[in-house]
């Protein structure tokens, strides 16, 4: 790609970038399953309908950021894991 058409492709609006990026990346997944994305977009609507309903389990982005913690924490705990080896042959 020469730096014109970059430069050309930057001055587009944001919305055409976005929708450019989403096409390219779906390009680079050239073995996706036939009918991934209609799949995805289904799953989509009803976990927006679940939420919408009130009846989805969610949880605050400070919940959720202590759900990772506690997950990399029990991860990193587990014998198996590489973390867990390298802390153990420092020793």
């Amino acid at each position: 790609m020469s730096a014109d058409m970059l430069a050309e492709i930057l001055r587009l609006p944001v919305e055409e970038r976005a929708r450019l990026a989403l096409e390219l990346i779906r390009s680079l997944d050239a073995e996706a399953e036939a009918g991934a994305a209609e799949i995805w977009d289904a799953e989509i609507a009803r976990r927006g309908a679940e939420v919408d309903a009130g009846i989805a389990e969610t949880m605050t982005v400070d919940e959720y950021r202590a759900h990772v913690r506690q997950r990399r924490a029990a991860r990193v705990d587990e014998p198996s894991h590489p973390s867990a080896r390298r802390c153990r042959d420092r020793s």
